[in-house]
């Protein structure tokens, strides 16, 4: 009897077309740019391995496809288009991302990345190698460019015998000394020339070995922390994203990546104290894409959000700005002065170097409006309310 399938698995088949399709033209566009930059190159080969996985097996009782993991995985060919210029392909792989995360099952386990080097030992839960064990690592194991021990020792005792034979051909060479001859006078010495050496091909020298993955995840994360030492968040990124590549889930490369996030809400509230929402807004959005792209906690940018949907929101102005005062007649204000005190009041506008505001006073049966004039000069900055 044929099963019929839920909605749900229609729903997920659909969901797993498109997003073969959109893998297979990001494929293309890689190949496209392959020729000129050979990192492209290694991103179609993670986009072909996603692609296999994304195929769905004949054995019911294989395991589930990792969505979660597959989405991860992605995130180095985003940051590759987006630091090549390739703005509007990055956010094609941003939306196949997060398709990829909606078709996971909430219980999914993640995908263990698994390690090229045989030999590598995982670091103990909770502790961080530092980078003297990351440069030692890096020197156990050699590059597959590095010349054989027996080899070298065999081209060494090439260059010994020639260099014995170059000798050698110079002193059979060498002009016999003149003989002394009585004179008159004393004649000076004939300066004679220096011989020549031997017109022999010199061995060509031994290509400079390749890094190897450990000292590349090394110099990455240590570039990283730099650039976020001095502030700039963008540099840190791309490193990060360049030791992601070799080793996403390191400890080092977590812990950084949790710096940066750290920073990323800091800066956002920042904002939020200068007036500037929509910079608050898109600074916490980029921490919380950060923090999801490497399975990082992200109980503080909610904690932030909720924060600045409770305040009210307000634009800070500047005194001398009398044109964005003149369009914010109406507006609740605070002034605040230079001698540290404030005043609240309703916007009139700018007239004579004055700030007109609307004051209101309750009297003896009734109110009394009026308009007070305050001196630019006098203000130090004023806060409108969007209310």
């Amino acid at each position: 009897m044929i099963e019929e399938e839920t909605p749900q698995g229609d729903s997920q088949g659909h969901d797993r077309e498109i997003v073969t399709i959109r893998l297979t033209d990001l494929q293309r566009k890689c190949r496209s740019v392959g020729s000129r930059n050979q990192e492209a190159a290694d991103m179609e080969q993670r986009i072909v391995s996603i692609l296999g996985r994304l195929e769905p097996g004949d054995d019911p009782d294989a395991d589930p496809i990792p969505f979660t993991a597959l989405a991860r995985e992605l995130y180095a060919v985003e940051r590759f288009f987006e630091s090549n210029g390739f703005l509007s392909i990055a956010k094609e792989v941003a939306h196949v991302e997060r398709t990829l995360e909606g078709m996971a099952h909430p219980d999914e386990p993640e995908e263990e990345a698994s390690s090229n080097d045989p030999g590598r030992v995982d670091p103990e839960p909770g502790t961080e190698p530092d980078e003297d064990e990351i440069e030692t690592d890096a020197a156990e194991h050699p590059s597959r460019w590095s010349v054989p021990k027996p080899l070298a020792a065999v081209m060494f005792l090439f260059v010994v015998a020639l260099a014995v034979c170059i000798v050698i051909i110079v002193r059979h060479n060498a002009p016999d000394p003149p003989k002394p001859v009585a004179l008159p006078e004393p004649t000076p010495a004939p300066i004679s020339q220096p011989p020549t050496s031997s017109p022999i091909a010199a061995k060509p020298s031994v290509a400079a070995a390749q890094p190897a993955p450990g000292a590349i995840l090394a110099e990455a994360v240590g570039k990283a922390r730099l650039a976020l030492a001095d502030g700039d968040v963008d540099a840190a990124i791309d490193e990060l994203s360049r030791a992601a590549l070799v080793d996403a889930d390191h400890v080092t490369v977590l812990r950084t990546a949790d710096k940066i996030v750290n920073l990323l809400v800091d800066r956002a509230d920042q904002a939020v104290d200068a007036g500037l929402w929509k910079i608050a807004d898109l600074t916490l959005l980029r921490a919380r894409r950060i923090a999801t792209r490497f399975g990082l906690d992200t109980e503080s940018i909610r904690e932030a959000a909720h924060r600045y949907s409770q305040m009210a929101r307000f634009k800070l102005i500047k005194p001398n700005d009398t044109g964005a005062i003149r369009a914010l007649a109406g507006k609740r204000v605070t002034v605040y002065l230079k001698d540290e005190s404030t005043q609240e009041a309703i916007i009139n506008g700018v007239k004579n170097g004055q700030l007109l505001l609307d004051q209101d006073s309750t009297v003896r049966g009734g109110a009394m409006y009026y308009i007070e004039k305050v001196p630019i000069r006098d203000i130090d900055f004023l806060k409108v309310w969007d209310d």
